[in-house]
Parts: C-alpha cells; sequence; structure tokens
C-alpha cells in the first residue's frame, strides 16, 4: 500500500467516523428534545390536577382516600410478609 492509498484510507475512515457522530449527535439531540417535552407535559399535569383537586370536591375526596389506602399498605404489606415468611 503506498502512501497515497494509506491517506485515502484515512480519509474514508475519518468521514465514516463523522458520518458516525453526526448521527449519535442527532439522536442525542432528539432525546434531549423528548425529555423537554415530557418535563412539560408533567409540570402541565401536575397544575391540571391541583386544578381539579380545586373545583370538584369529590375527586379531592377520592384522591385523599387513595393516599390513605397507599399509607395502609406501606405498613400492612410488610407485616404480612413477615408472617407468612416465618410462620
Amino acid at each position: 500500500m503506498s502512501g497515497m492509498d494509506a491517506r485515502v484510507s484515512a480519509k474514508e475512515k475519518k468521514q465514516m467516523l463523522e458520518d458516525r457522530y453526526q448521527a449519535a449527535r442527532a439522536e442525542l439531540d432528539r432525546s434531549r428534545e423528548i425529555e423537554n417535552g415530557q418535563s412539560g407535559a408533567l409540570l402541565f399535569a401536575a397544575m391540571a390536577y391541583g386544578d381539579a383537586l380545586e373545583q370538584n370536591n369529590l375527586f379531592k375526596l377520592a384522591s385523599h382516600w387513595a393516599k390513605l389506602v397507599c399509607i395502609a399498605a406501606v405498613f400492612v404489606i410488610p407485616n404480612l410478609l413477615v408472617l407468612r415468611v416465618l410462620l
């Protein structure tokens, strides 16, 4: 292989790596934009949830009971698992 062939080969490899870099960079930018959109949607959902709690008393009551059930489950389920495993 002559020096000219080596330079051409190196240039082709460099171009291939540059293309891979550009593709990876585009994918990274796309992922970043998606994550930014998801964080905006989360903020919107939290605001809508707060508005719904203020306007609908039945929804507020159901939400409160759901929280209580989750808290009770945190205390009850581990105890039941201990009883099941140890006895």
